[in-house]
């Protein structure tokens, strides 16, 4: 007879959970010869019931992600963190679209393989962003069965952002040590060690506009269950966490619509009075075109750029961000 366990020990205290309280009281009583039937869908519930701090700590890292997005790329784009999913690993896999960049990677104290997965919609988007200079017929197809060199670049400068942005975002739980081990395009080349166990999915869905993608990290839930006391102790900051955060995500949202007026200054010079009392319409006023542009928001200089043409609009390419030192009282 196997001594081997059927149900790991998150399952099982996930199970007497379920059966405990008000839910076994309401629990109808079976007769004889008679089933009655039993969800088993509560145990995904239930099992990250039991790690509230995941939810904050997601949303803070999406935070940063849209951030990344924004300072690498010049991409606004809004990141939500979707549900987090508990699915089996090989499932979890099978999902995977394919092309997708898999990154393996290490997070120790974390044990076992994690999964980073860009998916080629989302390289793609990226890269048509930065080198075309435009978001706006961004697409949500994509028919390529393989990824280019450069969606493959872009992949890893994301990949150390993501890693980096989520040692950050944890540290004030668990210290993070990631470290990438491969990289694969396709699920079909990925052989779980145990395709049976549990995996946690946490999706982030990048949103620009009307087009959106999802970057997915999948984490074997064996590597967090050690750390569920860590991850479920929220009582000392869950009142005044939950009271601020609502009105720092509304301000947030309300703040990233408020309009400004970017202005790009290219050139000025002297002139004398008796030249501004001669101006007429026509006269022309000669001023030498500049290296560097300064721009500034609402009237504030924000940084310097180079002059040229985008789409047949004139531009301003960034080149500098102009930082302010904080005033000494």
């Amino acid at each position: 007879m196997s001594t081997k366990e059927v149900l790991s020990e998150g399952e099982l205290d996930a199970l007497m959970d379920t059966f405990s309280g008000e839910e076994a009281a309401n629990t109808p009583v079976a007769g004889s010869g008679e089933c009655v039937p039993f969800d088993f869908s509560t145990r995904e519930q239930t099992l990250l019931a039991q790690m509230p701090a995941l939810k904050k700590l997601n949303e803070k890292h999406s935070m940063a992600l849209a951030q990344v997005m924004q300072e690498l790329y010049g991409v606004t784009a809004q990141v939500n963190v979707v549900d987090i999913q508990l699915l089996k690993l090989d499932q979890a896999l099978a999902n995977v679209v394919e092309p997708a960049a898999i990154n393996l990677a290490q997070m120790p104290p974390l044990n076992g393989v994690s999964y980073i997965v860009l998916p080629g919609v989302l390289l793609s988007f990226v890269v048509d962003a930065y080198f075309g200079g435009s978001t706006v017929a961004a697409s949500t197809e994509f028919t390529r069965k393989s990824l280019t060199p450069t969606e493959l670049r872009i992949n890893e400068v994301l990949v150390g952002k993501f890693t980096a942005s989520l040692v950050e975002a944890w540290s004030e739980k668990i210290q993070l040590s990631p470290q990438l081990d491969g990289l694969e395009t396709s699920p079909t080349y990925l052989q779980a060690n145990s395709p049976d166990d549990l995996a946690l999915v946490f999706p982030f869905q990048f949103t620009v506009g009307e087009w959106s993608a999802t970057l997915d990290w999948i984490v074997p839930y064996a590597a967090l269950e050690p750390l569920r006391q860590k991850l479920g102790s929220l009582a000392e900051e869950a009142v005044p966490a939950q009271k601020s955060s609502a009105w720092e995500e509304h301000f947030q949202r309300e703040l990233a619509h408020v309009q400004l007026e970017i202005s790009g200054t290219f050139e000025s010079g002297p002139v004398s009075i008796s030249e501004v009392l001669n101006l007429r319409p026509g006269s022309i006023v000669p001023l030498k075109m500049p290296t560097h542009v300064a721009v500034a928001v609402e009237n504030q200089p924000f940084s310097l750029g180079e002059h040229g043409v985008l789409n047949g609009n004139k531009s301003i390419k960034i080149t500098e961000i102009i930082k302010h030192e904080p005033d000494q009282a």
